[in-house]
């Protein structure tokens, strides 16, 4: 679909404005996640606080691809990895503490 084209399938006007502000809204955004026009102005250093947190789903696709030894990990062409989540329901996460 062109975003200027009377041709819009079954897409609603509502779909197509949701759609249009979704991509203003990303566009605006630095790759953290936080608004450009904030997190690159410098009157906000020292403003941000840095948490840690573990992706599960991102460290198994990291251990997949790191090298062995000195051999770098080169994915073949057209290679991409991702992860799906196995746990079973018989296998319920247990609560964390707040």
């Amino acid at each position: 679909m062109h975003w200027f084209s009377s041709q819009r399938g079954d897409w609603t006007d509502k779909d197509y404005l949701l759609s249009l502000v979704l991509t203003i809204y990303e566009d605006g955004l630095c790759y953290c996640g936080q608004p450009t026009e904030l997190a690159h102005h410098p009157d906000n250093d020292g403003w941000y606080t840095a948490h840690k947190k573990v992706c599960q789903s991102c460290a198994a696709r990291e251990r997949s691809t790191q090298g062995i030894g000195k051999e770098p990990y080169k994915p073949d062409p057209g290679e991409r990895v991702y992860t799906s989540y196995d746990r079973p329901a018989d296998k319920p996460i247990r609560d964390l503490p707040a």
